[in-house]
């Protein structure tokens, strides 16, 4: 078939709480997993759908038209609904969106809208699927009567730069009811909206997340410019829902406190005041960019850790607090690809580096966007890639360094 490109709706789908039916049914899951898979993509397939990518039980799907893709949804979930039993009840959650994507050969280029696909699915409960306004918009007129959506507002979604507005699709036959969604609205935090949008670190991100389940203060070290503090940031909205509390505190205590909506009590001073209020309260705490005031941060981190037993720290700084029960975590560059061998196209754009300058370069003109299109699509050397998109960019404020 022939694959969906350019402005293409993705459908994304997971098992909620995959791990734990595996581990409360482990003669029968896979049978019920091989059947999930089945039920998807006989689904899919039905309205000229494509699962492109299977992870574990997580599906992803392109379509070239919107309705198309509600369809597979609405039909799945139905299927799901009629065969699920009370013993094993598999609940897939499903989110759908709309934007601009390339397919490559063996998979989409197209970074921001597959994450904004995927922070959809993943604020999404079991059983529920979820539209995003632009897809929405294209089919708000549906003709199926069976098929109506709910408005859930705008939705601070994590990675994301903006709130985006989302819609439950309803139908007979599948679930209508659900707690609310797994958005950053949903726990009292301050994560500063971030103004880019976040590539690659995967990797690191489940690093220091396996090394915060044992270490109540995780350090991030790298020079200027490494990306410790947007890692730190997107690590802390990641573990969000692990905490009943999540804030963004500055450097000083007094700010801390402002931070916190603490006032100061007469008579006490702000080190007793903060540890009162942290003490017993689960909470992550993010200091960002300690390198200047590294001895009065390590000092605070101390004693605020040693009478809180629910708090957890991240830090980013050039260098360690070199504290008590510290793991530091060194933030390496993105990958990068070897400037003396060839690349493919789509060997290239397997690089972090590469799809976060390709992304950024996609925010320039629609004639530049195109002519950029058309020198991925082109067989070309990374010198030559890099003295192409240089001529390309002139002009506007990206321009990649020495070719």
């Amino acid at each position: 078939m022939i694959k969906p490109t350019g402005t293409v709706t993705f459908l994304f789908t997971d098992i909620e709480g995959s791990t734990k039916l595996s581990q409360d049914f482990p003669d029968t899951y896979h049978d019920l997993l091989e059947r999930h898979n089945e039920i998807l993509q006989n689904a899919v397939e039905s309205v000229n759908g494509f699962v492109f990518k299977t992870v574990g039980d997580a599906f992803c799907c392109a379509f070239q038209k919107t309705e198309d893709a509600i369809r597979a949804a609405v039909q799945a979930q139905k299927k799901f609904n009629s065969e699920n039993r009370d013993d094993t009840f598999i609940k897939v959650r499903m989110g759908i969106h709309k934007g601009n994507a390339e397919w490559v050969g063996n998979d989409y280029m197209g970074y921001i809208t597959l994450a904004r696909t995927s922070r959809i699915m993943s604020a999404a409960n079991g059983s529920q699927v979820l539209i995003s306004d632009d897809a929405y918009e294209s089919v708000k007129e549906f003709i199926e009567m069976e098929i109506s959506f709910r408005d859930l507002g705008e939705r601070r979604l994590k990675d994301l730069i903006q709130p985006m507005k989302l819609y439950q699709i309803l139908s007979d036959g599948i679930l209508s009811e659900f707690p609310p969604l797994q958005t950053l609205d949903a726990r009292p935090n301050n994560l500063p909206v971030q103004l880019t949008s976040f590539i690659g670190r995967e990797k690191e991100m489940a690093d220091i997340k396996k090394i915060l389940k044992d270490s109540r203060l995780v350090t991030l070290l790298g020079s200027g410019g490494s990306g410790k503090t947007s890692l730190a940031m997107h690590v802390g909205a990641d573990v969000i829902d692990s905490f009943a509390n999540v804030s963004d505190p500055s450097l000083i205590r007094q700010t801390l406190m402002n931070t916190l909506g603490i006032n100061e009590a007469k008579g006490q001073s702000p080190d007793k005041t903060l540890t009162e209020y942290i003490k017993d309260r689960e909470m992550l705490l993010i200091f960002d960019n300690c390198e200047h005031l590294i001895h009065d941060c390590a000092s605070l981190a101390e004693m605020l850790l040693s009478s809180c037993p629910d708090l957890k720290i991240i830090a980013t700084s050039r260098e360690a607090f070199n504290s008590s029960g510290e793991k530091t975590y060194r933030v390496p560059s993105l990958s990068h690809p070897d400037p003396n061998i060839d690349y493919t196209p789509e060997k290239l754009n397997q690089y972090e580096s590469v799809r976060l300058f390709i992304e950024r370069a996609l925010r320039i003109s629609w004639l530049q966007m195109k002519m950029l299109r058309r020198l991925l699509r082109s067989a070309f050397s990374l010198t030559e890639f890099r003295l192409q998109l240089n001529w390309l960019l002139r002009g506007s404020k990206f321009y990649l360094l020495k070719a």
